[in-house]
């Protein structure tokens, strides 16, 4: 287990940083756009479509839920 001192003395470099903007655009898109396809796919089979806006806000609920989720596990990295 670290304790915070060693974690406060690891310098922090930005050279892994395109990584973890691709992770975070990984793990915060495909969900949300499954999910948005999925509801999108099961509204119009049981012939309630959902309008594009509330599609739209559903997605990037999803897409802000799980970036936030990744952001708080990178941070205890």
């Amino acid at each position: 287990m670290q304790t915070a001192a060693k974690v406060l003395a690891r310098p922090r470099t930005n050279e892994d940083a395109p990584y973890q903007f691709a992770g975070m655009l990984v793990v915060s898109l495909f969900p949300a756009l499954f999910w948005t396809l999925a509801i999108a796919g099961i509204g119009s089979a049981v012939g309630h479509t959902p309008s594009p806006a509330a599609l739209m806000v559903f997605g990037t609920a999803i897409a802000a839920f799980c970036a936030t989720i990744f952001h708080a596990l990178l941070i205890r990295r």
